[in-house]
Order: structure tokens, then sequence, then C-alpha cells
């Protein structure tokens, strides 16, 4: 039975990656680069109401940096479209602005979950480490550990991930909160996992 859940969980995963994926592309094909710079700006907006202005300008600093490495390759790949119709030509050199643009959001958000990580890891490793002592002290009393709630930690952990690689690609703007939320979750799932880790005999 555990074996069936495990398969249909994957295939549920499998399933929503290439939904993403798909979608992701579909996306690509007709968005446009003014769309992407107002999400970017919408998005920093947002960083700034709940980090302060020195959070965005670490976030920024980072992405702009990392982003203008990206750009440097932008020209040559202009002179490749040279030689498309021109119908298509406009279309072409669109798409190279918006997949900087995108990627560039992308770096955004991956930067200030970087940020957040930083900033909430004591609590992180806290309850990390609560939960390990809590499986300890269960261990020497001889209580039993659930394997329900070790299997809900997994399964949290698990769709937590999913959704902040879904958050962090998505193109539209969207509140901050997601990342330090992400960070909390994950840190919950580490404790109820470790909390209820089955004894080895």
């Amino acid at each position: 039975m555990a074996a069936k859940k495990d398969k249909s969980g994957a295939g549920a995963g499998a399933w929503l990656a290439i939904i993403t994926v798909l979608l992701a592309m579909a996306t690509w094909v007709v968005i446009t680069p003014e769309y992407l710079l107002k999400s970017l700006t919408v998005e920093r907006e947002f960083a700034k109401s709940l980090g302060g202005q020195a959070s965005d300008q670490w976030i920024y600093g980072k992405t702009i940096a990392s982003s203008l490495e990206q750009a440097k390759g932008m020209p040559d790949s202009f002179k490749d479209t040279a030689s498309l119709p021109s119908a298509l030509k406009g279309w072409a050199r669109e798409r190279i602005v918006a997949t900087w643009l995108w990627a560039t959001l992308i770096l955004y958000r991956a930067n200030m979950l970087l940020l957040y990580f930083f900033a909430l890891i004591p609590l992180f490793f806290v309850m990390m480490m609560d939960g390990f002592w809590v499986n300890k002290i269960s261990t020497y009393r001889f209580s039993a550990q659930s394997p329900i709630r070790h299997r809900f930690g997994v399964i949290l952990s698990t769709w937590t991930a999913i959704g902040t690689c879904i958050w962090a690609i998505l193109p539209v703007p969207i509140p901050s909160v997601v990342a330090p939320l992400a960070i909390v979750a994950l840190g919950f799932a580490s404790w109820t996992w470790l909390a209820n880790l089955q004894k080895r005999v």
C-alpha cells in the first residue's frame, strides 16, 4: 500500500512538472517584455514593503550582477535574427529580451529566498534540533513515533519545494511573503519528520 502511494505521489509530481513546463513554454511564446518589466517592478515593491529598502537593494544588487552577465550575449543573439523574415524578426528579438527579463525575475526571487534563508536560518536549525531531541526523548520513554506524522513531514517538504519552484518561475507579481513562509514550512516539515522518525531495530 505504501509503495502504491509512493508511486502515485511520484506520478502526480511528474505530471505537475510536465504541465508546468508546457505552460511555461506556451507563456514564453506570447508574453511581452513590457509585462515582465512591470512584474519585476511590482515584485521589488513587494520586497520593499516586506523587508524594507535595504533588503531590496541587497536582492537587486545580487540579481543585476548576474543579469548583466547574461545580457552580454544578447547582441550576438540579435545578430542571429538578421537572416529571419521580417515577420519573425521582431518576434524573435522580443523573445530574446523577454527571456532575459524572465530570467532576471527568477534570479530576483532566488536571491530573495536566499536572503530570507540567511535571516531565518537560526529558527530553521532550532526547529530541526528540537525535532531531533523530541525524537530522542520519545525513544528513551518508549513512546511510539507516529508514521503518519513522519510521512506528513515528507509530503509537506516535497510540496513546499515544488510550490517554491513554481513560485520562482511564475511571471506574475506575487507577494514576497512566499519566501519566508517557504523557509518556515520547510523548517516545520523537518521538525515533523525528525520528531517522528521511526526507531530502527
